[in-house]
C-alpha cells in the first residue's frame, strides 16, 4: 500500500514537473516574444522619432540656404544685384546636372553641441528672367549621421525638403503716396490738402491743424493700366474704394482736427514700421538702363544729351533745361546726369532724370500733354483704371536726386531764412546718427518712455554704427565690384542714404549750385552771359508736374499768394523736408499711374528696391531615380552632369 501510494505520488510529481517546465517554457516564449515586440516597437518609435527629426533638419537646411540668399542680396549693389546669388550656383544650366552643392554633411547640433542630424543642400539658380532670380533649394537630411544611413544602420533615416526662393527688384512702394517721408511727418497747416495717401517712417504729427487727407486704395501690383491685389487696409471686407488715408511707422498724433477720409479711425494706420527708401548713391544700375534704352533729352528738336551726361571726356556734368510751350523739354526714357540739374517750364514725353547731385526747380514745371485731370473722379478701381488707361499715353516725368531737391529762388533772403529755420530745427535732425531705425527723435522707442526695453540706444550715441565687408564675404564671392574687405556695406546700420560715407546734418551751403551758370559748366540752353540764379528763379511757383524723390532734403519756398493754389502733381518723397509755402492751399495730387508699381509702364522709370523674398513651392518626399545614384548617400550624384 505504501509503495503504491508512493508510486502514485512520484507519478504526480513528475506530471507536475512537466507542467511546470511547460509553463515556464511558455512564459519564456511569451517574454521573448514580448521583448521582440517591444524591441520592434522601440525601433519603430525610434525610427519615427528620427524621421521627424530628419524632416525638421531638412527644413532647417532649406532655411539656411534662404539665409544665404538674403545675405547675398543685402551685400550687393544694384549694378551687380545678383552676383552673390549667382555665385552660389556657378553652373548656369538648370535642372538635373545644373545644381551646385552649398552644404555637404553639415552638422545640426542641439544646445549642448551634440550632433542630432547632418544635411546636404544643393541650389539651382534660374537666371532666365531679367530683374530676378528664382532659386530652387533642395536639402537631404540624415539622422543620426549621414554615414550611418549609408551603412544601413538600423533606425538611421533620411528626409528631404524643397522650396523655391525668388529674389526680385521692383519699383519702391514709397511711390504709392502723395507724401512720403523717411522721418516724422509734419502737416503743420490748415490749408494742406493731400489727394492721395500720406506716410512717414517715424511719427506722423498733424500739430492739431485742420489739414485734409483724401486717400485712395493701395494695390499689390498692376498689369498695364489694370490694378491687381486690392489692399483692404480698413478691414471692412469690401473693395469699394474707401481704403487709404494716413500711414505711419510709429504713432499718429495731434490729429483730432484733420478732415477728409483720413480723419476716420479705420483710415489711420499707425505702428507699421519703416518702409525702405531706394538707394541712389550708386547710379551705375540706372546708367545701364539708360544706355540699354537709348534714352535722350531734347529741347524742341535739338538733342541735349543721350543716356548719361558726364560719362565722356570734356562733357559737362550738369544740365540746364528750360522748356517753352512752343519748344518744350522732350523726354525719351530714363537718363542719368552725373552732376546737378536745373529744370523748369514745359515738358513733354515720358522719362526720368536721375541726378548724382541736386535737382533745382526754379519756376513752374508742367506737362504739355498731361493727364486730362490730376486725379480720377472717384477712388473705385474701375474708375481709377479707366483714368490710368486714358493717361497711359500722356506726359510723365520723374525727378530723382542723389542729393537734394531745391524749389524756388534759394539765393533769396526769404528762402534762406524760412527754409533754414526748419532745416536746423531740433525736430528735423538729419545726421546719420539716427539709431537702428534710421529715424531721429525715436530714442524712447514705441512706448515713448526712456529707460525701457524698446529704447533705440544707438541714436545720438556719437558712433556711426555700420557693417563692413569681411574676408568671409570675399571668400564667398559676395563683395561686389569696386568694394573691398573693410568697406562699409551700403545701407547697413546708420548709413541711411546708402552711400558708404557718414553724412552730418544738412547745411544750407549744400543747396548752392555746383558751378556758375555758363555753357562751359552746364549743358542745355543756358542763357548767354553768366546769369545769377535769382534771375532765372522765383518764389511765385504754382505748379510742379513730376514725381519728386530725394533721400536727403526737399527744400522749397513757394509763395504765389493767398488767392492761388499750389498744385504738386506726382509724389513728394524725401528723407527730410522743409517745404514752406504761402498760398490759398497746397494740393499734393498723387499720380495714380504710380500706384501698384505701375510707374514703369507709364514712363516714370521709378527707383527700385528689393522686394521681400518670396518663398514657396514647398515639397517633401521626392524620390530619387535609383539609376542616377552611385550610392545611397551620394545626393550629389543625382545632380552631377
Amino acid at each position: 500500500m505504501r509503495r503504491t501510494l508512493r508510486s502514485f505520488r512520484l507519478g504526480e510529481e513528475g506530471s507536475f514537473l512537466v507542467v511546470v517546465v511547460l509553463f515556464f517554457s511558455f512564459v519564456l516564449t511569451l517574454v521573448l516574444s514580448t521583448m521582440g515586440v517591444v524591441r520592434a516597437r522601440v525601433q519603430d518609435v525610434r525610427a519615427s522619432r528620427n524621421q521627424i527629426v530628419a524632416r525638421l533638419a531638412a527644413e532647417s537646411g532649406v532655411q539656411q540656404a534662404i539665409a544665404e540668399v538674403k545675405t547675398a542680396r543685402d551685400l550687393a549693389t544694384l549694378a551687380a544685384a545678383f552676383n552673390g546669388m549667382d555665385a552660389l550656383d556657378p553652373n548656369t544650366a538648370n535642372g538635373i546636372g545644373g545644381y551646385s552643392q552649398i552644404y555637404d554633411t553639415q552638422p545640426l547640433t542641439d544646445t549642448a553641441g551634440n550632433i542630432v542630424a547632418q544635411y546636404d543642400v544643393v541650389v539651382d539658380v534660374n537666371r532666365s528672367v531679367t530683374g530676378q532670380r528664382a532659386i530652387e533649394v533642395t536639402c537631404y537630411a540624415y539622422v543620426p549621421r549621414k554615414a550611418d544611413y549609408a551603412a544601413g544602420v538600423l533606425d538611421a533615416v533620411r528626409a528631404d525638403a524643397h522650396a523655391t526662393v525668388t529674389a526680385r527688384l521692383g519699383p519702391s512702394g514709397v511711390f504709392d503716396y502723395s507724401y512720403f517721408i523717411n522721418h516724422w511727418g509734419w502737416f503743420f497747416g490748415n490749408n494742406i490738402v493731400s489727394n492721395g495717401n500720406v506716410r512717414s517712417n517715424g511719427q506722423f504729427d498733424f500739430g492739431n491743424y485742420a489739414s485734409t487727407i483724401n486717400g485712395s486704395p493701395r494695390y499689390e501690383g498692376s498689369n498695364g493700366h489694370l490694378l491687381t491685389g486690392y489692399l483692404d487696409d480698413n478691414a471692412d471686407g469690401v473693395t469699394n474704394g474707401t481704403d487709404g488715408g494716413v500711414y505711419s511707422g510709429m504713432a499718429i498724433v495731434n490729429d483730432a482736427n484733420i478732415n477728409g477720409m483720413g480723419a476716420l479711425p479705420q483710415n489711420k494706420h499707425p505702428f507699421l514700421g519703416g518702409l525702405p527708401m531706394p538707394n541712389l548713391s550708386d547710379l551705375a544700375y540706372y546708367e545701364q538702363k539708360a544706355v540699354a534704352a537709348g534714352s535722350t533729352v531734347s529741347i524742341g528738336a535739338t538733342q541735349v544729351f543721350s543716356a548719361v551726361l558726364g560719362d565722356t571726356a570734356g562733357e559737362q556734368q550738369n544740365v540746364y533745361l528750360v522748356g517753352t510751350a512752343a519748344s518744350p523739354i522732350v523726354l525719351n526714357g530714363p537718363v542719368v546726369v552725373r552732376g546737378s540739374v536745373i529744370i523748369s517750364g514745359y515738358v513733354t514725353g515720358k522719362g526720368a532724370i536721375y541726378a548724382r547731385g541736386n535737382i533745382y526747380i526754379p519756376k513752374d514745371l508742367q506737362y504739355v500733354n498731361g493727364p486730362t485731370t490730376f486725379r480720377p473722379a472717384t477712388n473705385d478701381q474701375t474708375t481709377t483704371e479707366a483714368w490710368r488707361l486714358d493717361a497711359q499715353s500722356k506726359d510723365a516725368l520723374g525727378l530723382f536726386a542723389g542729393e537734394h531737391v531745391v524749389v524756388g529762388n534759394y539765393t533769396g533772403s526769404s528762402w534762406q531764412s524760412y527754409v533754414s529755420s526748419w532745416v536746423n530745427h531740433p525736430l528735423n535732425k538729419s545726421s546719420e546718427d539716427a539709431g537702428s531705425d534710421g529715424v531721429h527723435n525715436t530714442k524712447a522707442g514705441l512706448d515713448g518712455v526712456l529707460g525701457t526695453a524698446d529704447d533705440d540706444t544707438l541714436e545720438e550715441d556719437g558712433v556711426w554704427t555700420v557693417s563692413r565687408y569681411t574676408s568671409e564675404d570675399a571668400a564667398a564671392g559676395l563683395i561686389p565690384p569696386g568694394k573691398s574687405v573693410g568697406d562699409v556695406i551700403p545701407g547697413s546700420g546708420e548709413d541711411i542714404d546708402a552711400d558708404g560715407a557718414y553724412d552730418g546734418t544738412t547745411v544750407m551751403s549744400q543747396f548752392n549750385i555746383p558751378a556758375s551758370l555758363t555753357s562751359t559748366n552746364w549743358a542745355g540752353n543756358v542763357p548767354s552771359g553768366t546769369p545769377t540764379f535769382a534771375s532765372i528763379s522765383t518764389y511765385n511757383i504754382r505748379r510742379i508736374d513730376a514725381s519728386l524723390y530725394t533721400n536727403h532734403t526737399l527744400a522749397a519756398l513757394m509763395t504765389p499768394g493767398s488767392t492761388v493754389d499750389i498744385n504738386m502733381n506726382g509724389t513728394i518723397v524725401s528723407r527730410n523736408e522743409s517745404i514752406i509755402y504761402g498760398a490759398k492751399r497746397i494740393l499734393m495730387n498723387h499720380d495714380e499711374r504710380l500706384s501698384g508699381q505701375g510707374g514703369g509702364i507709364f514712363g516714370f522709370s521709378s527707383p527700385v528696391t528689393w522686394e521681400p523674398l518670396d518663398v514657396g513651392n514647398w515639397s517633401y518626399d521626392k524620390d530619387l531615380p535609383a539609376a542616377l545614384l552611385s550610392s545611397p548617400d551620394s545626393i550629389v550624384a543625382y545632380y552631377a552632369p
